[in-house]
């Protein structure tokens, strides 16, 4: 399906849950028709997006907050982003409809819907990952404008290479919240990083590994979630 989405220079993610007591047959069913089905649908039907992946989360948390599933679109640019968008807000009659699925997709609900731009990347230039971690966050509460670009360039010049090199991931990307659809209450993170690895197996945790401390932006950032999947399609 072309270009990794996570290497796009945007990528739509939906983040999905299905009803707790589902069956494993209709859970089945959910995974192949996602799987042999949307994901190639909202490829084929939405100018600008380039690929797709479907990923299952490999740790639970208990928060509400994070999706067992999650698919992510990578789109080529901000005018599909935008045309995708303006296709949303617009008439009914001008959006774009799929197979409906089965009754265990039809079920789910979408805990995430939204459009993330990159923002730098290091490592690898493009993979296909067999594993990633997601971390979404806010500088500090109080960071001015000055601290804010403090904590970007820290992030991605420090921080963004040091997890790469130090925890067993092939490349680290760092992204901005574009446009938020839908989150969990209070809002979506500013910012999300991610972190893939092409090997599915996570390494052994590395011993003493220390990471350098950053602004003060940084060091008093809120970490909305902190999540691992495993690539499912």
């Amino acid at each position: 399906m072309g270009r990794q989405p996570l290497s796009c220079p945007f990528f739509f993610a939906v983040g999905l849950a299905t009803r707790p007591g589902e069956p494993v047959a209709e859970i089945g069913e959910f995974a192949r028709f996602y799987d042999e089905v949307h994901l190639a649908e909202v490829v084929d039907r939405n100018e600008g997006f380039v690929s797709a992946a479907r990923y299952e989360l490999t740790d639970p948390v208990a928060s509400d907050e994070v999706p067992p599933w999650l698919a992510v679109y990578g789109i080529d640019g901000e005018d599909s982003a935008r045309r995708f968008l303006d296709r949303l807000r617009g008439p009914e009659e001008a959006r774009v409809t799929y197979t409906p699925g089965p009754p265990a997709f039809r079920r789910a609900s979408a805990v995430w819907r939204m459009i993330w731009r990159n923002t730098g990347s290091t490592g690898g230039p493009d993979l296909v990952p067999g594993r990633m971690a997601m971390i979404g966050m806010d500088p500090a509460a109080d960071a001015t404008a000055a601290e804010v670009a403090e904590f970007d360039e820290f992030y991605t010049r420090t921080h963004l290479p040091e997890i790469v090199a130090g925890f067993g991931y092939d490349r680290g990307s760092r992204f901005q919240l574009w446009h938020e659809f839908s989150h969990p209450a209070p809002a979506c993170p500013r910012y999300c990083a991610v972190y893939e690895a092409e090997d599915a197996e996570p390494p052994a945790p590395p011993a003493g590994a220390v990471l350098t401390p950053g602004p003060r932006a940084w060091e008093k950032r809120r970490v909305r979630w902190r999540v691992k999947y495993r690539r499912a399609s």
